[in-house]
């Protein structure tokens, strides 16, 4: 882990909510690992990395003052990482993001064989070569009738996570979990989740989790 300052390159708006923030710097780092930032008052939130253009990107979801600073009003962001485990696995899978995962899913394409499939509830505005379904139907739909893969890997909303692992469930199942989270480092704790396997934490034992490894409720 080490501490950095990213400058901001240029934002891309990609839906009703959600932008693209690329960065003119470089971080080596593994699918699936993620990065705290700081915004105003020294609040730190997570993001994954990903690409975009083949620069270093994060996904940002405007929900309030933080994120609303990093994509409108900074230039420069101080942060420090990359943290948590990355992930790989063999065979073919397929990646069920949300809009806010999409630089994520240019991360994983560089390192594994998958499939893409972007679930939006609003119009997505960009061009992008992955499939990409608007509305919660739609979505149902889609997910009712894919293919089989070696493996999936969801990573999206609360409400993604499980209308996915209802209609996964018994298969090979990732999920990328998005929790608040302090420090990134174990330290804080406010990341816990209950597993089967007792109280873990996201920042340090995920984010990725096997779907039949939590507690669903």
């Amino acid at each position: 882990m080490e501490k950095f300052c990213l400058t901001k390159k240029k934002s891309i708006r990609i839906n009703e909510d959600t932008w693209i923030i690329i960065f003119e710097e470089y971080l080596d780092f593994l699918p699936g690992q993620f990065v705290m930032l700081e915004t105003p008052k020294l609040v730190r939130k997570p993001f994954v990395l990903g690409y975009w253009e083949d620069n270093l990107a994060i996904s940002v979801q405007v929900k309030g003052k933080g994120t609303k600073w990093l994509v409108e009003e900074t230039r420069k962001v101080k942060g420090h990482g990359p943290l948590g485990n990355g992930f790989k696995k063999d065979g073919k899978g397929i990646l069920i993001v949300s809009p806010t995962c999409l630089t994520m899913v240019n991360a994983f394409r560089k390192k594994v064989n998958v499939d893409v499939l972007v679930g939006s509830k609003t119009p997505v505005l960009v061009p992008l070569e992955f499939d990409v379904v608007v509305g919660n139907e739609e979505f149902l739909n889609k997910i009712s009738t894919l293919p089989e893969y070696d493996w999936y890997l969801v990573s999206g909303s609360k409400s993604m996570e499980k209308v996915c692992w209802n209609h996964l469930r018994g298969k090979n199942v990732y999920f990328s979990l998005e929790e608040y989270m302090g420090c990134g480092i174990g330290a804080c704790k406010s990341c816990a989740v209950f597993t089967k396997n007792g109280v873990k934490h996201v920042c340090t034992d995920g984010p990725i989790f096997r779907g039949d490894e939590l507690c669903w409720s």
